[in-house]
């Protein structure tokens, strides 16, 4: 395509070969993310549970989406309990955040704001994502763990995907055996929430 069709025109060029970067980026994380998936659902991966600080894990999560916040107007509201601590493969929990997070930024309202709640709840903590988008149809709610699923209600995506993310997420919560869920209807926002075991050490 370059050589074809940009030729010596420098702007061109350079629109080529980000087209390029950009497609060689989004193949490479479909294949990582396919990999990823087979490795879960075969439990070529094991868990390797261990006792974390889950509200420190989600505020690392939190901030490496500071770059939709700084550049793109995105609005992330932190509602994250301190010192609050479970027993998880922390790796696998920290894709777990950042999937869900990352799913609420490109399905959020006009407004641009997601709420992320952590709040601990007698032997429990529960974490919450909420966008304010255009909802979920009940009749659509249990395919959206599928492989390759897609809302059709949106035009913007800022958070490259791959189709992959909530059935990963739906992969590792299995493993872990916790509830988690979505609550949601059309026009109203929807609610990603994830119930952890708390672990208190008084």
């Amino acid at each position: 395509m370059i050589r074809d069709i940009s030729g010596d025109n420098k702007v061109k060029r350079d629109k080529h070969t980000k087209v390029i970067m950009d497609e060689a980026d989004r193949l490479t994380m479909l294949v990582n993310d396919i990999l990823n998936l087979s490795k879960l659902q075969a439990s070529v991966d094991s868990l390797e549970p261990k006792e974390i600080n889950l509200s420190l894990l989600t505020e690392r999560v939190i901030g490496r989406f500071a770059p939709y916040v700084e550049n793109q107007g995105y609005t992330i509201e932190n509602y994250v309990a301190p010192d609050l601590l479970t027993i998880v493969d922390e790796q696998k929990i920290e894709q777990v955040i950042y999937n869900l997070l990352g799913n609420s930024i490109n399905y959020t309202g006009e407004d641009k704001t997601v709420k992320v709640y952590l709040t601990a709840e007698g032997d429990k903590i529960i974490l919450e994502i909420i966008d304010t988008g255009k909802g979920i149809s009940q009749e659509k709610i249990d395919g959206i763990w599928e492989r390759y699923y897609r809302f059709s209600e949106t035009n913007t995506r800022p958070v490259k995907g791959t189709g992959l993310g909530l059935s990963i997420v739906k992969t590792i919560l299995e493993a872990h055996d916790l509830r988690f869920g979505v609550r949601s209807k059309k026009d109203c926002g929807s609610n990603f929430y994830v119930e952890f075991d708390r672990v208190r050490n008084e």
